[in-house]
This record gives structure tokens, sequence and C-alpha cells, in this order.
């Protein structure tokens, strides 16, 4: 039951730092940090791929809320989650994941989590980037965005896994 609260406080905490803090940072207009995918990244390898689906589109739905953005992170949310079910498998341990074990850089390395979490960002990005744009016309533009993007949204995502997520 813990466990579930713990998941949920997540949810909620992700949700408002990237709606009410990193949305509002204005850097530049190659940067973007999306954080709220942690949530989809973390959560527990033993569930179910469908709840994980479900929590991608709640995610998503929830920035897209606060962002008036239509559908575009809902989309994004989704696709990660489909797409971390196949990245754990590509990164698999040679021992495998252990169940009631946190997907944490303190379980499985620091190797392990830069893989693991450049896979999920870049696929996101990708998406939410080309998707904006509806448009090849501005291809390196969009690339280069992505790339920026992507290592400014892995530095957030590990201090934010480093200081909160891997507590236990």
């Amino acid at each position: 039951m813990i466990e579930k609260l713990k998941y949920i406080l997540y949810f909620f905490v992700l949700l408002l730092v990237q709606t009410l803090i990193l949305d509002q940072i204005s850097i530049s207009v190659y940067v973007n940090a999306f954080v709220y995918i942690l949530f989809i990244m973390m959560l527990p390898i033993e569930t179910n791929k469908y709840l994980v689906l479900l929590l991608g589109l709640l995610m998503g739905l929830g920035v897209d809320l606060f962002d008036s953005t239509l559908g575009l992170h809902a989309s994004g949310g989704v696709l990660v989650a489909f797409v971390r079910t196949f990245t754990l498998d590509i990164y698999s341990p040679h021992d495998g994941y252990e169940a009631n074990k946190q997907l944490s850089v303190r379980n499985y390395g620091y190797l392990w989590f830069i893989k693991y979490a450049l896979t999920l960002i870049i696929v996101h990005h990708l998406w939410i980037f080309f998707f904006e744009n509806l448009s090849f016309a501005n291809i390196f533009f969009t690339l280069a965005k992505v790339v920026i993007s992507s290592v400014t949204s892995f530095v957030v995502i590990l201090l934010f896994h480093l200081l909160l997520m891997s507590k236990k």
C-alpha cells in the first residue's frame, strides 16, 4: 500500500514540477526539459503493461491540460510507456530484473540507467518535436532541438532521480 502511495505522490510531484516550474522556464527555443517521463520510466518492472500505458496517457493528459497542447504530451506519454517494455527487454541485466526492486541507478548502475533513460528520452523528444512541427521543412532545427533538449532532460531527470527517487 505504501509503495502505491509513493508512486501516486511521484505522479503529482512530477506533474507539478513539469507544469509549474519547467514549462515556465524559457532559456532558448532549443531547450525544453521534460521530467514527467521519469514517472513512466520508474514504474515497477512487474507493473501491468496496460496499466503503464494508461498511466502514460494520464500523465501526458495532465501536462496537456496545463500547457493547452491538445494531446501532444498524451501521445508522447503513451509512446514512452509502449517503448518502455521493449527498452527494458533490450537492456535487461544478465540475471534479469528482480521483482520488487526499484528501477534505479542504485540497483542497476549508471550505465544501465544512461542507456535506458536516453533511449526513452530521445524517442519521446523525436515524437514531441516532429509532431509539434508536422513538417520536415526545418529538419535540422528540429533535430538540434531534439539533441539539446534530450541532454537537458537527461540531466534534469538524473538529478531528480538521484535526489528523490533512489531513496529507499
